[in-house]
């Protein structure tokens, strides 16, 4: 299991994040001194998993999506534009986007993650390994897995 490095909020941005810039080195990193560095992927997952239990149940995805989700809605309004979020590939925000008004409600945004969770969960035990997340995050965002 990757170690607690911190607890609330960081899943959908990082993972919005990762989705826009693609998922590389998803392995952690080896220093040139051989010490492991932590990837942001782990990172983001730490911070999901708030019971630590090395899986990210979809309560933990919705209370980390709804952090997230009110710490990107930079004015308030109940809804993401695309000026509100990191670069971006227009194509998943229009997936995301089914009622292609140009914004992204939470309803939207969940809708999209729950599908998501359930397309990761390969074993189907209700929660996600570090392993299935970037397997999703990767197909999620065209990359291979």
């Amino acid at each position: 299991m990757v170690g607690k490095l911190g607890k609330s909020g960081w899943l959908v941005p990082a993972l919005a994040l990762m989705a826009a810039v693609g998922s590389s080195g998803i392995a952690l990193a080896q220093q040139s001194g051989g010490a492991p560095e932590v990837s942001f992927e782990a990172v983001a997952f730490d911070a999901a998993d708030t019971d630590g239990d090395g899986f990210v149940s979809e309560a933990e995805l919705t209370r980390d999506a709804a952090h997230g989700f009110a710490t990107l809605d930079r004015n308030g309004d109940g809804k993401l534009a695309p000026g509100e979020l990191a670069p971006h590939d227009p194509a998943l925000f229009k997936k995301v986007d089914v009622n292609s008004d140009g914004v992204l409600t939470f309803e939207e945004v969940m809708t999209n993650k729950v599908r998501a969770f359930k397309l990761g969960d390969k074993n189907q035990d209700g929660g996600l390994s570090f392993e299935e997340m970037v397997e999703v995050v990767e197909l999620e965002s065209g990359g291979a897995s």
